[in-house]
């Protein structure tokens, strides 16, 4: 008899077990993070705001952060900005992915805000600006220009700079 309600309690256990929800990833609600320091959170409201851009198609693509290879991404499709931060760690051997969370757009100038990673996360406002740099097909045909900020969740502050990121060659020449 202790057999039998012992096989019936694990049994009874393990059917309890399997019918309990599954975890799963939740959504933070914005504000959730209190003591922000005065930092624009990422995940806030804005979301990705369509605009209307000036840019010819060919100023999307690659902007070198610095020679390691980090760069950012610039994609524009139906007046939306979007993209990522590749930026690799200080061995150089693997990169963070930093994608983008709020973005305008309006003529050149555009404004992004990335999601956080490990803490850390990037906000940019400036324009894709046209260079003397004759050809497409050559580094800094392009510019990235203006206010680059890292912000810092653990010392809730934030680092900004001046910044001109050059594009990275494009396609074939069509001007």
């Amino acid at each position: 008899m202790r057999i039998a309600f012992a096989v019936l309690v694990l049994w009874a256990s393990a059917v309890m077990a399997q019918t309990a929800t599954e975890p799963a990833l939740h959504h933070r609600m914005p504000g959730s993070d209190s003591g922000n320091g005065g930092t624009v959170q990422p995940g806030g409201p804005g979301g990705k705001q369509r605009g209307t851009s000036t840019l010819p198609a060919s100023a999307q693509g690659e902007y070198m952060l610095d020679e390691t290879g980090s760069v950012v991404q610039i994609t524009i499709e139906n007046g939306i900005l979007d993209g990522y931060i590749s930026k690799l760690t200080d061995q150089q051997t693997s990169a963070l992915t930093y994608f983008f969370d709020r973005t305008t757009i309006d003529g050149d100038r555009l404004t992004f805000t990335t999601k956080q990673v490990h803490g850390i996360w990037y906000s940019f406002d400036g324009a894709i600006v046209r260079t003397d740099v004759p050809s497409k097909q050559e580094t800094g045909f392009y510019r990235l220009k203006g206010t680059w900020v890292i912000h810092d969740e653990a010392t809730k502050s934030g680092s900004t700079s001046t910044v001109s990121f050059r594009s990275t060659p494009r396609g074939p020449a069509d001007f």
